[in-house]
């Protein structure tokens, strides 16, 4: 699978990882599918409240608006425009899964609720000017494979 990133929303997640500085945030991945397996992030979200500087935990209710917000924008075309997965920072650990990251995202993808047949984990972090990222699919048949991230340049 390959995903790709919107000069504005590269954008976005380097300011709020700047922001959020040592304490972990994060969000959701939304975007447009360009081709099968290839994924162009179009709506990078923010979660307002960060974690701690070991742990993120999403918010719930803004994450169900902030998927409203998305479909609404997109008249819910769910075949070409739709929910990719999570994003959240380890700025002071390496950008790879946790055992933690890796349970959460496997009862999001089994559970019954669950819609897709993915979810994408992506971690990132800044130093000093850097964006150092990686990206994980998860899907309910148990795999977990890495994701090609493509940047802007």
């Amino acid at each position: 699978m390959r995903l790709a990133f919107s000069p504005k929303q590269r954008e976005a997640l380097q300011a709020a990882l700047q922001r959020a500085g040592r304490r972990e945030i994060g969000g959701q991945l939304y975007g447009e599918q360009l081709a099968p397996s290839h994924f162009l992030v179009t709506y990078l979200t923010v979660q307002h409240t960060p974690g701690t500087i070991s742990r993120f935990i999403v918010d719930l209710t803004q994450a169900a608006k902030d998927a409203f917000t998305f479909f609404q924008c997109t008249q819910r075309k769910y075949a070409r425009f739709n929910y990719i997965g999570e994003w959240h920072s380890h700025p002071s650990y390496a950008v790879l899964p946790s055992s933690t990251d890796r349970s959460t995202m496997r009862t999001l993808v089994t559970d019954l609720a669950f819609k897709g047949n993915f979810a994408v984990l992506l971690i990132a972090r800044l130093d000093e000017e850097t964006l150092t990222a990686g990206a994980w699919l998860f899907d309910p048949a148990g795999q977990e494979v890495p994701v090609q991230l493509e940047w802007p340049e």
